[in-house]
């Protein structure tokens, strides 16, 4: 018997399935996230805020130059002080963007959609992650950059000169005044582009997250927490426990990541990078199976 004669259509019997890959899924997640108005305020916030903090610090710290002994000026980074504000206000930040991209979805009921239109799912979680974080790290490296060079141009008005070339730690720790560093300074593209891995993982992290908890407020705080309140708590431990525990912590193994001398007790850079991306495989794999298993 033919659909025909059964009255039935063709079309009913016989939906067309859909062709969409993974490369339509992320353009279809590219073109929701870059229309969102969160979006924009997120990366305007992290530019500015993350810059004008940045310069601040560095400014602070630089004052305070004639006054700090022989090991602090040894020791003293300014490519991470021309950061710091970029990386504070980014791990706030990726951690909204991240939940964002997910959550948004869960909240409107739009998630639904999203998965009948591409019944893998494990291909809507690819998309997202791959757009949250493609975004996050070619952001976070512009404003990163753009971050050195104002810091440095501040030091610059404030009398700071950049030292010869060939100039030892010694001659740093004798300058008059904060050293100007360049861009091809040992360690400054290292420290910048490491930072920018840093906030694209933690964006990849916050984005699985959103898919276990759906709600952004949770994910946002987890993601918080994870980054700056369990840090202090574990620093309130007796030392030898404390330590054990911050350097398989995200910031934690950062300071791993950008050490230039890794201590004895800690992951070498390598190492640590490779932990950090552990962790982001990990839970996308957790929330791909429970993204599957549990109803939309």
């Amino acid at each position: 018997m033919t659909d025909a004669a059964a009255g039935r259509s063709p079309a009913l019997t016989e939906p067309p399935r859909s062709k969409a890959g993974l490369r339509e899924a992320v353009a279809s997640e590219w073109t929701k996230f870059r229309t969102m108005r969160s979006t924009w305020v997120c990366l305007i916030v992290m530019t500015v805020v993350g810059i004008g903090l940045s310069v601040l610090i560095l400014a602070i710290e630089a004052s305070q130059w004639a006054h700090l002994g022989s090991t602090e000026r040894g020791s003293f980074d300014q490519t991470t002080f021309s950061s710091i504000g970029v990386l504070l206000v980014g791990e706030v930040v990726v951690g909204v963007l991240g939940a964002l991209i997910v959550t948004a979805e869960y909240g409107s009921g739009a998630m639904r959609n999203t998965l009948s239109c591409m019944p893998r799912r494990t291909t809507v979680l690819a998309a997202k992650s791959i757009v949250v974080v493609a975004v996050v790290v070619i952001v976070s490296e512009v404003v990163l950059f753009a971050s050195f060079f104002i810091g440095q141009l501040v030091l610059a008005a404030s009398g700071s000169k950049p030292l010869p070339a060939g100039s030892t730690l010694a001659d740093q720790v004798h300058a008059a005044a904060v050293p100007i560093v360049g861009i091809g300074h040992p360690g400054t593209t290292r420290t910048l582009v490491l930072i920018g891995l840093f906030l694209a993982l933690m964006a990849g992290v916050s984005c699985s997250i959103g898919f276990l908890v759906r709600s952004t407020a949770g994910t946002v705080a987890i993601v918080v927490a994870l980054l700056l309140v369990i840090p202090n708590i574990v620093g309130l431990f007796p030392h030898s426990i404390s330590r054990a525990l911050e350097r398989f912590l995200p910031d934690g193994l950062l300071g791993q990541m950008l050490a230039t001398a890794p201590k004895a007790s800690n992951f070498s850079p390598g190492v640590a990078t490779a932990i950090l991306v552990g962790y982001t495989v990990v839970l996308a794999v957790v929330a791909g199976w429970v993204l599957v298993h549990r109803d939309a």
